[in-house]
């Protein structure tokens, strides 16, 4: 599976060089197009409504051709921000929701009671508004 990941990750990145390169160019032929991570937005809606659409027995290979295009889009969606310097790189979002959801789920097993998933949520958006406090405002 993560073999299969990378080579998703190198074909996604090599993809939005070559939209880049080519919106530079006089005669691009993505100009009408690319407009970077505002292509992958009205995708990623595009491709819900389709993967919508698929979600039904007996179709298991409509639904996974569209989860892909999700997963696709989603990938280079991240690629792209992080080329307009809006994230700093695509791994601390994937280490962000590896740490986020670990904690969450650690939380809710210790503590055995309906709203722990809240709790935790708002315990963490504590922390984050800290994190982003220190960063960008001191």
């Amino acid at each position: 599976m993560k073999k299969i990941f990378e080579k998703i990750i190198t074909l996604s990145d090599s993809r939005i060089r070559e939209l880049v390169e080519d919106s530079k160019r006089e005669n691009s032929i993505h100009w009408w197009f690319y407009e970077w991570h505002k292509t992958y937005i009205k995708g990623m809606n595009d491709e819900v409504q389709e993967w919508f659409d698929e979600i039904k027995k007996n179709n298991s290979v409509y639904l996974e051709d569209e989860l892909w295009d999700i997963f696709w889009v989603y990938i280079c969606l991240l690629q792209s921000l992080e080329k307009e310097w809006y994230i700093e790189s695509v791994e601390n979002v994937f280490k962000r929701c590896d740490n986020k959801f670990w904690e969450r789920i650690d939380y809710v097993r210790n503590n055995k009671y309906e709203w722990a998933w809240e709790e935790i949520k708002k315990l963490q958006k504590i922390e984050r508004e800290k994190e982003h406090n220190d960063k960008y405002w001191k």
